[in-house]
């Protein structure tokens, strides 16, 4: 295992080469559609985190027990790691309320009767996704390590150029104290033109690639960036095990 400075991925294979390429602060982009494993690699890079920086995982489609039962499994430290559960909060202070006011129309409640009769535990106010996320930020101003999983959920209430704006922000904010941040991407069918403007904004690209080989699929994974390093880009066969997921390299010609 590598030293935790030079932790990555979490990943021994791939870590040391990867960690003399990069600067202090730096932002990594993960695609990799259903069913390839993507979010297990992005539970294992805010692994990686741990223990050296302040690690923020944020969750937009799993339960947030669901997501600590799978650090646990493979021996992750979940209590060490800041899970904010972006859709459950979402569809707390934006959803449910909106629900409210649609199920108090229904009834012919007047606004003055909705505000009367909403819950005092419950606060109207404005929610931005993007607000949630770019606070906590900048209330660190030492190096952290931060996993957005997945962008998926944001492009489904953001225009395209205001996520690419998030990923800029967040960019800057690893820039600045030195953090270490990845964007997980699992749909493809977001179009090339927003993937391409995330990617350009990446320091590193990776994607995982699942395909079908008799009774089980095999994994691969592709490093398909590096900035100012075209000689550290490589495809490797990818497999689970006990502590996670491991590579080795492709034989030429293969993959």
């Amino acid at each position: 295992m590598p030293p935790d400075d030079d932790r990555i991925l979490g990943i021994p294979e791939l870590d040391p080469a990867l960690a003399t390429a990069l600067p202090p602060g730096w932002m990594a982009v993960l695609t990799g559609p259903s069913g390839s494993g993507a979010p297990l690699l992005a539970k294992q890079f805010a692994n990686a985190g741990v223990g050296k920086t302040p690690v923020l995982f944020y969750t937009t489609y799993e339960r947030t027990r669901d997501v600590e039962e799978a650090f646990e499994a493979f021996g992750w430290d979940a209590s060490a790691i800041k899970i904010v559960n972006l859709a459950d909060e979402y569809y707390d202070r934006v959803l449910m309320r909106g629900l409210e006011i649609a199920q108090a129309r229904e009834q012919g409640l007047t606004l003055d009767q909705m505000r009367v009769d909403r819950p005092k535990d419950r606060v109207a106010s404005q929610f931005s996704l993007t607000s949630r996320m770019l606070s906590d930020l900048a209330s660190i101003d030492t190096p952290f390590r931060l996993v957005l999983d997945s962008v998926d959920f944001f492009l489904e209430v953001l225009a395209p150029a205001e996520v690419t704006t998030v990923a800029r922000q967040i960019r800057y904010r690893c820039q600045t104290v030195g953090g270490q941040a990845l964007l997980a991407v699992h749909s493809p069918s977001h179009g090339s033109a927003f993937t391409g403007a995330l990617e350009d904004l990446a320091d590193v690209v990776f994607h995982l690639k699942a395909e079908p080989k008799g009774n089980r699929y095999e994994t691969t994974l592709f490093i398909e960036k590096v900035r100012n390093r075209p000689d550290l880009q490589r495809i490797a066969r990818a497999r689970i095990g006990q502590s996670g997921w491991t590579t080795e390299d492709l034989p030429d010609g293969k993959g």
